[in-house]
Parts: structure tokens; C-alpha cells; sequence
């Protein structure tokens, strides 16, 4: 597919990472994913401070209309400034239908567009995030005009853009990652976020959900695409367990619920070679209570909240919910297959940020990582 002719993007604001000459001197990126609706993110956030350069916060949306909402917390967004850690928030969308209206209809595309700048500009934000998953791989053009324009309009007000975007090993213009022209949108972005996770996902049969060989073959690619210094491997900070005799879709886990598994059923976690990821089985009695994750207070922080008018718009009218059946009584053992990211994942996929000189890294998410991560990262940041 041919490039689409873009208004060029002429930024005045600093990048954000230094020029190749004084890389070398430069610390490494990181940037974490936040999500307002677990407290584990605030819990690492505080405890983490001193290794976290740029904090996405995912409490902004957008209706059908283009007008954008937020819950901004001001408590944390005190904190991070104090701790020199900059803010974005991350305008998250999950529907097809959605997205083609952002991004086909004029007066949707402007709107958004001139609400989110002004919204990061009233706020004091360092930039935004945009993360617009399930886009049609017929939007691919539309898609990166959209970016174009918010781009121009957020650099000059020196506003940085981040994008998430699927990790691919081509330039594949069909499927999941289809719309996304890694080269067409280079020009226009500060930091690209490469989510070189979800290889696997709830519904798939069990396997790693960053396998080694794909994450190098995901950064390979995209650094042929977009500047290395502006790309940033991304860390899958969490795991899945499926229950293989049920066969229903796996339970996304945290480390530390993973850990608890484990050491409830006397198991070890052991490294696959093929992927570098963990993984164990066990198998759990039929009435066994599952490990649930720990609770944590409900955080008192200040939410500024950003209210929309009412859109006209209808959504699309939702899929009959299929007709209920018996539940078959479930076998007396359950056989389950747990694979999960831990350090020496982590550390593996350092590695491969390194070989290809990215900016650094991101995670999804806060919250949810094996805490050896942290100390490894505080040395991978500072070159040591």
C-alpha cells in the first residue's frame, strides 16, 4: 500500500531522549503503564518513584461524539512532579466502531482532536498517550492522518505524543496490526511504544505471552521502521493461567498471585528455553478455593473529574448473547498450565532492547510485575 501524502510535522519540542552522540551518557528509559482502577498501581508507583521516568496514566476516553472525558488524579500527578517524573495520559479506545468514527468523520476527528490538546495543555501534561486498540486494518490511512494532525497540534504547544502500538515482525497491512505504518508514522511521534506482549492471550492455548524469538524479531522490525532512539520494547509485567481440563479462557495473573499458586500446590516455576519465559502446571482438586489476588485499600487521592456531554450517536446495536446451556459438573481434578514474565525474562528482553539501541522500555502495567524486576531495571537504567 502506497504512503498517504501527510501534512508534515514540524515539532519544536526537545525529544525525549538525547541525540545518538550523547547517547551513550544518557539513562535508559522507562515507562510504566497506570491504571486507576487497582491500587497495586499506586503501591508500585510510590515505591518505585526514583526508577520511573514517564507515568501513562490510562483515565482519559472518547465518545462517539469526539468529546474526551478523564478521571485525572491530582494526587498522584502532585507526586509524580515532585519526583521529576513526567505525566501522560493515555486516551485508550477498545472498539472498531468506534475508532472509525475518530478517525473517519471530520467533525468527530477535529473535535477530539482540539479537546485532547486543549485538555493536556489546561491539565499541564508533558504530552499524550494515544493506545486505540482493535483499529480496522482499513483505517490504516486514516490512521495515520489522525496522528499527523494531533501530532502537529500537540508539538506546537511543545506537547510530546506517544503512540501503543501492536508489535508486528513485517508489514503486515492486514489482521490486529494492519493499520499501523510503523515508517508513516515515525515522522510524527516522540516515543513509540512496541506492546511486544499478548503473543498469546486469554483465549489462546497456552504458550508465552512475549516469547524471546518473536519480541527480537518485533524489535528488529521496528526499529528498520522508526528511529531506534524513539522506540521502547514493552514488558509484559503479568501472566495467564488456563484450566486445560475445563478449557475455558485462561485468568490473567499477577506475579505475585502466580508465586502464591505455586507455593500452594508445591511447584516450582522453571524457564522454558525455547521462549525464556516461566511456566509451571499443577493440578487443583475440583472444590479447591482459588488463590485470589491481595486486596489492597481503596486509594482517598484527589480525582478531577472531566464530565462529557451527551452524544446522540447510538453504538452499534450488541450480538444476542448465545442461549444458555447446563453446565457440564466439572471433572474431580482440573489441570492447569500457568505461564507468566518474570526478572529473568525481564532481564532477557533487555537484552534485546540493547542489541537493537531502543530508547528504552515500557510495561503494561504497574502493579503487576515479580518485584526482582525493580533492582534490575534501576541498574539497566543507568547503564551498569
Amino acid at each position: 500500500m502506497a504512503s498517504p501524502t501527510l501534512v508534515p510535522a514540524t515539532p519544536t519540542v526537545p525529544p525525549p531522549t538525547p541525540s545518538p552522540a550523547a547517547a551513550a551518557e544518557a539513562k535508559r528509559i522507562f515507562l510504566g503503564y497506570y491504571v486507576p482502577y487497582d491500587s497495586s498501581s499506586w503501591v508500585t508507583l510510590e515505591a518505585h518513584a526514583d526508577s520511573i521516568d514517564y507515568v501513562v496514566a490510562q483515565w482519559t476516553t472518547v465518545d462517539a461524539c469526539g468529546n474526551i472525558g478523564s478521571r485525572d488524579d491530582r494526587t498522584l500527578i502532585a507526586f509524580a512532579r515532585a519526583r521529576g517524573i513526567k505525566v501522560l495520559p493515555s486516551l485508550f479506545t477498545s472498539s472498531a466502531w468506534l475508532n472509525h468514527r475518530l478517525l473517519t468523520e471530520e467533525a468527530v476527528t477535529s473535535r477530539a482532536i482540539q479537546q485532547l490538546v486543549d485538555y493536556v495543555i489546561a491539565e499541564g501534561y508533558a504530552g499524550l498517550d494515544v493506545d486505540l486498540e482493535d483499529v480496522s486494518a482499513s483505517d490504516r490511512t486514516a490512521y495515520t492522518t489522525f496522528v499527523a494532525r494531533l501530532s502537529t497540534a500537540l508539538h506546537q504547544k511543545s506537547k510530546l505524543l506517544t503512540l501503543a502500538l501492536p508489535a508486528k515482525t513485517s508489514d503486515v497491512t492486514t489482521g490486529w496490526g494492519g493499520a499501523f505504518d510503523y515508517a508513516a508514522l515515525a515522522q510524527h511521534l516522540d516515543l513509540a511504544m512496541i506492546m511486544t506482549y499478548a503473543y498469546t492471550i486469554a483465549s489462546s492455548q497456552p504458550g508465552s505471552t512475549a516469547p524471546y524469538d518473536w519480541v527480537d524479531r518485533a524489535i528488529a522490525f521496528a526499529t528498520s521502521q522508526i528511529p531506534p532512539e524513539k522506540v521502547l520494547l514493552g514488558l509484559a509485567f503479568w501472566g495467564y493461567d488456563w484450566n486445560t481440563t475445563s478449557g475455558a479462557p485462561a485468568s490473567a495473573l499477577r506475579y505475585s498471585q502466580a508465586a502464591a499458586i505455586a507455593k500452594q500446590y508445591g511447584v516450582q516455576i522453571t524457564k522454558d528455553p525455547a521462549t525464556r519465559s516461566a511456566n509451571f502446571t499443577y493440578t487443583a482438586g475440583r472444590d479447591d478455593a482459588p488463590v485470589g489476588q491481595e486486596l489492597l485499600p481503596k486509594l482517598n487521592h484527589d480525582i478531577s473529574v472531566r464530565s462529557q456531554p451527551a452524544c446522540p450517536v447510538p453504538s452499534p446495536t450488541s450480538r444476542p448473547q448465545p442461549t444458555a446451556t447446563a453446565t457440564p459438573t466439572p471433572a474431580p481434578t482440573q489441570h492447569h498450565v500457568v505461564w507468566l514474565e518474570d526478572a529473568e525474562s525481564t532481564f532477557e528482553h533487555l537484552a534485546i532492547a540493547d542489541k537493537y539501541h531502543t530508547a528504552g522500555v515500557g510495561a503494561w502495567r504497574l502493579g503487576q510485575e515479580d518485584p526482582a524486576v525493580w533492582p534490575l531495571l534501576s541498574r539497566w537504567r543507568k547503564g551498569s
